[in-house]
């Protein structure tokens, strides 16, 4: 068999956890209630969200066995649903995988005000500590995300620096978020601060980066249809676009950027597209706008090589075109236990979409990139 690391990896944190924030607080996060009949689960979201909920959510959803896990985690019926990590690590095994990247929750609070900035601080802090307290025996083998307060840039960089020193990494952000898109100065201390510690940034997709939906029009409409998630996907290079027209990657070499569960193969085009019109007669920085633009020292795909990343499960497109990005740019992942994962028949998929491919390559994209940029001992 052979040994993977995935750089996309769910984990959630029991719903008791929350029970330790304050009482004003509690409301705006899970929680289980207790019934004569049973107990009832509660998982509040934003208004603009309500679309994608249950019906009859907002009553709470009867549990019964391991279903609030299995909610929490969104878990596939293959996948064994706990929150302990022992668990975690022995079912990754049963696929192969040797080495995680914990991925908490994200976005979910950055894509709403409906939640008091306090109450987003307490929860983040909260979750941050019971991932480093529970995960903290396997840090050779798994890389706990930071949660992060990313409607207050002060505030994230406040508590990136104290979960980096438990040892957390990467911090954990949406792929974009459309009220305050990370192109925005406001981001410079938050980009400054993780180049300095050597801490990694993955940007999860969550549809945080899309507009809100317009009056009458369903959230499903604009992310989770296929169209809209094809657009999710891709759009993600316009996230990196603007790390690096803006010249945070230049400001910030030791700073790398890794898009999340968005597939690869967008990637090559974005190299090949930025570098042809940086090279031809349309280079003029000043179409930016002289607040955006940045006289960068090097061609576009110099610094997306060397600091921009995509994951994938599945995507022989971005396989085949290593050759024009360069295979550090690539990583694998199995998105346990989602059900659109490739798991637990992930030795399956990796053996067939990197037929023929040699084994360095190989084992660089499902494994070595992310030991390296992660740090893992696998």
């Amino acid at each position: 068999m052979r040994t993977l690391i995935t750089s996309d990896c769910h984990i959630a944190t029991p719903y008791s956890v929350f029970d330790e924030l304050p009482e004003t607080y509690r409301r705006y996060f899970p929680h289980i209630e207790a019934r004569p009949d049973g107990d009832y689960l509660f998982q509040p979201v934003p208004p603009e969200l309500a679309d994608l909920m249950a019906a009859g959510s907002a009553n709470g959803v009867k549990i019964e066995g391991d279903s609030a896990v299995r909610a929490a985690l969104g878990a596939t019926p293959e996948a064994r649903a706990s929150f302990d990590p022992s668990d975690v690590l022995a079912d990754l095994g049963r696929d192969g995988v040797k080495g995680a990247v914990l991925i908490g929750a994200i976005g979910k609070i950055a894509i709403s005000d409906a939640i008091p900035i306090d109450a987003e601080l307490a929860y983040c802090h909260l979750v941050n500590d019971w991932t480093a307290e529970h995960w903290s025996p396997y840090l050779d083998r798994v890389a706990p995300g930071i949660v992060l307060p990313c409607r207050d840039v002060a505030a994230a960089v406040a508590e990136l620096e104290r979960c980096a020193a438990k040892g957390m990494r990467p911090a954990l952000l949406p792929d974009g978020i459309w009220d305050l898109p990370y192109h925005l100065a406001a981001w410079e201390p938050l980009w400054e601060a993780a180049s300095a510690l050597k801490v990694p940034i993955t940007m999860h997709v969550s549809g945080a980066r899309i507009p809100p939906p317009r009056p009458g029009e369903s959230h499903l409409y604009r992310g989770l249809d296929f169209v809209g998630w094809y657009n999710q996907c891709v759009g993600m290079g316009e996230t990196l676009g603007w790390l690096t027209f803006t010249g945070v990657f230049e400001r910030h070499p030791d700073l790398h950027v890794i898009m999340t569960e968005g597939y690869a193969g967008w990637l090559a085009f974005a190299i090949q597209f930025w570098d042809h019109h940086w090279n031809g007669r349309f280079r003029s920085f000043e179409l930016l706008g002289p607040d955006l633009a940045a006289k960068l020292e090097a061609p576009p795909s110099y610094y997306l090589k060397r600091q921009a990343h995509a994951t994938f499960m599945w995507d022989p497109m971005a396989v085949e075109l290593r050759h024009f990005t360069g295979t550090e740019c690539l990583l694998w992942g199995n998105d346990y236990p989602h059900r659109e994962g490739s798991f637990p028949w992930s030795q399956q998929w990796v053996e067939k979409q990197f037929s023929d491919v040699p084994e360095t390559d190989v084992d660089a994209i499902v494994r070595g990139n992310a030991a390296k940029l992660f740090g893992l001992s696998v």
